[in-house]
């Protein structure tokens, strides 16, 4: 197996423990249940986005990912705040901090081509 194999696997992994932890928490709240609920439809449609991505290995792929393991951690800390569900939640801390440094890691930085230059001989122009 590639190193490309594993991180694509485990990054996959990492999203549904993500989504999981999200509706776990979200069995927790006593109201906005159901923003929560269409929240974490929209993330399991976004999941599915970036499993594509990641599968044919476009290039933002994993910057995308990263934004989706950020949001999700910003989701996290609010319904913390309005459960007060702290396994769940440091859980959830756990998988999205793990998802966004695999990201951060996986992010390949393009080497910028170096220009053609030419040597133009002044005595032989024209």
């Amino acid at each position: 197996m590639r190193l490309e194999d594993i991180k694509f696997i485990v990054t996959i992994i990492l999203l549904g423990l993500s989504l999981l932890t999200a509706l776990v928490l979200e069995s927790y709240l006593k109201t906005g249940y159901a923003v929560q609920l269409v929240l974490i439809l929209i993330g399991i449609i976004l999941t599915a986005g970036i499993i594509f991505g990641l599968w044919i290995e476009l290039e933002w792929a994993y910057p995308f990912t990263m934004l989706f393991f950020a949001l999700a951690l910003a989701d996290m800390v609010w319904m913390f705040a309005e459960t007060k569900a702290f396994l769940p939640f440091a859980f959830g801390l756990l998988v999205n901090v793990a998802g966004l440094v695999l990201c951060i890691a996986s992010i390949e930085t393009t080497a910028l081509q170096e220009l053609e230059t030419y040597e133009i001989d002044k005595k032989r122009r024209k």
